[in-house]
């Protein structure tokens, strides 16, 4: 993974007990979460903290399109996801920071990047892999 991209330490601790048997079930990714707040005042993406639970400024959730594994047939280890915003949705929005988001809410994972501006009528479709 690149500086810009961690994956949450609530996550992490889930993987962790999980593991080691703490607990049985992991929450799915369901959703990725979109946001305007992953720039700084010169455009340059801000590495999330390790230990954030929200977007810089969320704008919005979308169910996820489809979830693929690059790698197969082995080793699988990335997970990507693919999610769409429609094209009516978030129009003129500038999005820097994107997150997975588990089936109870949670953020599994957060990146930034370079602003992308979201234009009207248009769908943008949005690719996040998760490395293990």
């Amino acid at each position: 993974m690149s500086e810009n991209t961690i994956i949450t330490i609530k996550r992490r601790e889930q993987l962790c007990l999980i593991t080691s048997g703490g607990i049985s079930t992991l929450p799915p990714v369901m959703m990725i979460a979109f946001g305007d707040g992953g720039v700084d005042g010169d455009g340059n993406p801000i590495p999330p903290k390790f230990d954030a639970d929200s977007l810089g400024n969320e704008l919005g959730r979308y169910p996820l399109d489809s979830v693929a594994y690059p790698l197969d047939p082995a080793p699988r280890t990335t997970a990507r996801y693919t999610a769409t915003i429609p094209a009516n949705d978030l129009v003129s929005a500038s999005i820097s920071e994107a997150a997975l988001v588990d089936a109870a809410g949670e953020l599994c994972a957060i990146k930034t990047m370079y602003v992308k501006r979201k234009d009207g009528g248009v769908t943008f479709t949005f690719t996040f892999d998760d490395e293990f």
